[in-house]
């Protein structure tokens, strides 16, 4: 007998960085969710499954978007008529959303109660599910702790849509730890809202498959859902499915030594070749992480749209339509003083400047305030992330505001050197 286990589904996200991609990958990425979400029920069908469940997050936001509503309805149906049973927990995105709650689903599909752990008995198969919804608002209780113990003879599920003890990537909803999924003696647990699949236990099975599709470029790697296989009340096998439409990868390019052009475009073609093969045939999004002592590091510098062209050129020789550049950036140094010759005077003092002020930025308060915090404040939540937290901390620098200044001096010294080409 075999089910399906899938989480964070987050139908139509909206994925960053769209204004960047080319029309073609702009349509490709938008639709990315649904089509993962439609591959999950083809998989459920072509496997003749016998339930799916969904650990929460089927939508993104609490938006009533009534499109998301009926495609997912339209994909339920599908198995219900393949008499394939559906199991749902609520997510913290799902728990706010109106149309959820209103949406009239297939008799296929149980929505779990959200006020008390609900069992499902299928007594064809001799399987109980366990689980609860979410309600709407922070949960912070652990709600293990009102689940039943397993019942004697069966096969049993526990669904739940949790942050782990320990998880540091997620907020943190329904908190529990491993003992206390443990200590219910169920057979499998099905857990959602961390988004990096893992298999944190065998003895119960306790596991995250992690979400269906990734999303941006800190979501990376293969995306899916888990096949399980049972006997009576054991697991013969729990195989991750890779389901992603498009692939997200981070890709490292050591440029240590690299003298020339012609050597960083030839140590570029083989990190991006690299990206395409392990895509396993689906197109792959990248992220260039550009590292290493260079000489290059004033042509990276003063001429990022160049090298975008050059890296956009190699991507388009490699795979026409299947290797997408999301961002390069560039952490490369400039090698030693020997190597690197002499400043202009007037360049080495306004890095002498830098480095004073990263050594006390608080020279620099009466030029940063409440204004810069304000204004870092309205900026949405993707750009936050790449302008760091470099604001005042009361009436003090914030301590990342040093490491900013520090970081920027290779940058600015790399702009200073030598003359433009």
């Amino acid at each position: 007998m075999k089910f399906l286990h899938a989480a964070d589904i987050h139908l139509d996200s909206p994925l960053l960085n769209l204004a960047l991609w080319e029309k073609e990958q702009f349509d490709r990425i938008r639709r990315a969710t649904r089509d993962a979400f439609e591959g999950l029920i083809d998989l459920a069908i072509e496997q003749r499954v016998a339930f799916l469940i969904l650990a929460g997050d089927l939508y993104d936001q609490d938006n009533p978007n009534m499109q998301i509503a009926l495609f997912l309805r339209n994909q339920l149906r599908r198995l219900d008529k393949e008499g394939i049973r559906v199991v749902i927990a609520k997510g913290n995105h799902d728990a706010a959303n109106k149309i959820t709650s209103a949406l009239d689903l297939p008799e296929n599909t149980t929505v779990l109660d959200y006020k008390t752990p609900q069992t499902l008995v299928f007594p064809e198969w001799d399987v109980a599910i366990t689980g609860q919804s979410f309600r709407e608002g922070p949960i912070t209780e652990n709600l293990i702790l009102s689940y039943p113990k397993a019942t004697s003879g069966l096969f049993n599920i526990g669904v739940l849509h949790t942050s782990l003890s320990g998880s540091t990537e997620h907020d943190v909803y329904a908190p529990c730890s491993l003992t206390d999924l443990t200590s219910r003696h169920y057979q499998y647990w099905a857990l959602g809202h961390i988004h990096k699949g893992a298999i944190l236990s065998k003895d119960p099975w306790v596991v995250y498959p992690g979400n269906l599709q990734g999303r941006h470029a800190k979501e990376t790697g293969p995306k899916g859902a888990v096949l399980v296989e049972f006997e009576g009340t054991s697991v013969l096998s729990a195989d991750f499915v890779a389901l992603d439409i498009v692939r997200w990868q981070q890709v490292p390019v050591d440029l240590s030594g690299t003298g020339s052009e012609g050597e960083m475009v030839n140590t570029l073609r083989t990190a991006l070749s690299g990206a395409v093969r392990e895509s396993e045939g689906r197109p792959v999004a990248v992220r260039l992480l550009l590292t290493g002592e260079t000489p290059l590091l004033p042509l990276l510098e003063r001429k990022p749209d160049y090298i975008r062209q050059t890296v956009l050129e190699l991507a388009d020789e490699i795979s026409e339509e299947g290797l997408w550049i999301e961002k390069i950036k560039n952490e490369t140094t400039l090698p030693t003083e020997k190597e690197k010759g002499a400043l202009p005077e007037q360049n080495d003092d306004l890095l002498t400047i830098m480095r004073e002020l990263a050594d006390d930025p608080t020279s620099l308060l009466p030029f940063l305030g409440e204004e810069l915090g304000s204004l870092r404040n309205k900026l949405p939540e993707d750009l936050k992330d790449q302008v760091g937290t470099f604001i005042l901390e009361k009436d003090a620098p914030s301590p990342d505001l040093s490491l900013h200044l520090s970081s920027l001096l290779p940058r600015l010294e790399a702009r200073l050197y030598g003359s433009e080409d």
